[in-house]
């Protein structure tokens, strides 16, 4: 009897040890995501500069036509 619960134990510490991921690999995927996230916002970031200078450049369009 001990024997199977020693055995079934160690059996199941193994195994559920094995289910995650190494860490090393978390963090690469990690790593991945965080690279990728980065690139999407300078992305974004230079949109909405140039949406900003089109912006202003609609501003001064309007304000020359009140004027006329």
């Amino acid at each position: 009897m001990k024997n199977i619960l020693l055995i079934t134990t160690c059996s199941l510490f193994i195994f559920s040890c094995n289910i995650n991921p190494s860490k090393e690999a978390r963090i690469k995927s990690l790593e991945t995501e965080i690279k990728q996230t980065i690139t999407k916002i300078n992305n974004l970031e230079s949109k909405v500069k140039l949406l900003e200078s089109s912006n202003e450049q609609l501003k001064s369009r309007i304000i020359e036509l009140e004027n006329k």
